[in-house]
């Protein structure tokens, strides 16, 4: 299951405080990340303007925006990837998971269309709809690159989770350290040496069979679960959470402080997932929160998680109605906290109210009951 939406929060079954949490979390910085960029129009003339306090909050808004995907993909890799597959699982796998994702897409697909032609008060276009529906073309909304990506994983998930358990930890490590410094720090060595005008490094290696960098975090996440117990008994050592917190707050600083320099520099790059940070802020997130216990709020932080695949899915029309109100405030900072809340809370409370009709969440947002 596309761990966005709500399911069985463990291989075993059963819901864990701290997935929910990180789940809850993730669809919270998507809303944030889909939010800034029409707010603070991140082109190099504008920011150039800015003042550097708003330079800094917006950096620090987006930055932590673009951490949601990560925490998702960490979320997919640990909870998939973590189990095996006979002939029975994986035809199960692919019933459950991969064509009821298929379907869902394919109604959210027509649904797209059809608030376009609402917002943009022009005629359906069935063309368009036609290639979007057997993606020839990429719907035209900002999301809606993350379903296709995941299907296409699912296509061979169980097939490469069944590999990943035969191959020794040692290959895996060292395979995991290729990708990193092939797929991560590679492009950021060229952002830099890009705005020194000096020439980029070339890769030549081909990734693609691996899923690229969206199957490198997947593989992080199955990495996390593979080697879980060693990892529970250093977070059990009051250094470590420091050092881990420590960790994160410097590339996430590190972060917001290298777009500035790049848009001083006149090169137009707002950070994406192939940053050398980006994989390090995801899994300090994730193992500071996945064995969270929660004494109050555990309803509630459960029903956001099992909406956050609703949430992913809607947030985009309501930020758009939304923001037809706000835009006139006149304050950026104030429009984009009124945007990121009410979105979140009215996106999650439309998506908690359509699950309330028998069967209409599951189709619309694989939404099933509380284990």
């Amino acid at each position: 299951m596309n761990m966005l939406h709500s399911g069985k929060n463990s291989v075993g079954g059963g819901r864990i405080d701290g997935l929910d949490i990180l789940r809850s979390l993730a669809a919270f910085y998507v809303v944030l990340n889909h939010s800034i960029e029409p707010i603070y129009q991140l082109k190099l003339d504008y920011v150039f303007s800015m003042p550097l306090r708003v330079k800094i909050f917006s950096f620090a808004c987006f930055t932590l925006g673009r951490t949601g995907v990560p925490i998702f993909l960490l979320l997919s890799g640990y909870l998939l990837f973590g189990r095996e597959y006979n002939d029975k699982g994986i035809v199960r796998f692919y019933k459950t998971n991969l064509l009821s994702m298929l379907l869902t897409w394919e109604i959210w697909i027509f649904l797209y269309n059809l608030f376009m032609v609402w917002c943009n008060a022009k005629p359906f276009d069935l063309g368009m709809y036609l290639r979007n529906a057997l993606f020839l073309q990429e719907v035209a909304l900002g999301h809606a690159w993350y379903i296709p990506m995941i299907i296409g994983m699912y296509i061979f998930l169980p097939y490469a989770a069944n590999v990943l358990h035969t191959i020794s930890t040692c290959t895996i490590a060292v395979f995991m350290i290729i990708m990193y410094g092939y797929l991560c720090i590679v492009p950021s060595i060229n952002l830099f040496l890009q705005a020194d005008s000096l020439p980029a490094i070339t890769r030549q290696l081909d990734l693609s069979y691996s899923g690229n960098l969206y199957g490198f975090y997947f593989l992080l996440g199955y990495c996390i679960r593979r080697w879980e117990m060693k990892i529970d008994r250093f977070l059990k050592k009051p250094a470590v959470i420091f050092g881990i917190i420590g960790l994160l707050l410097c590339n996430y600083i590190w972060t917001i402080y290298a777009q500035i320099i790049l848009y001083e520099k006149q090169i137009q790059h707002k950070v994406w997932y192939d940053y050398f940070s980006m994989p390090i802020i995801g899994i300090a997130w994730f193992l500071l929160l996945k064995n969270m216990k929660l004494k109050k709020w555990k309803s509630i932080v459960t029903q956001l998680s099992m909406c956050s695949f609703g949430v992913y899915l809607l947030h985009i029309p309501v930020k758009i109605i939304i923001m037809r109100w706000i835009e006139k405030i006149g304050d950026k900072s104030t429009e984009l906290i009124v945007n990121v809340i009410a979105t979140y809370l009215l996106t999650t409370c439309i998506v908690w109210l359509v699950c309330r009709i028998p069967g209409l969440g599951k189709i619309l947002f694989l939404y099933k009951k509380k284990d």
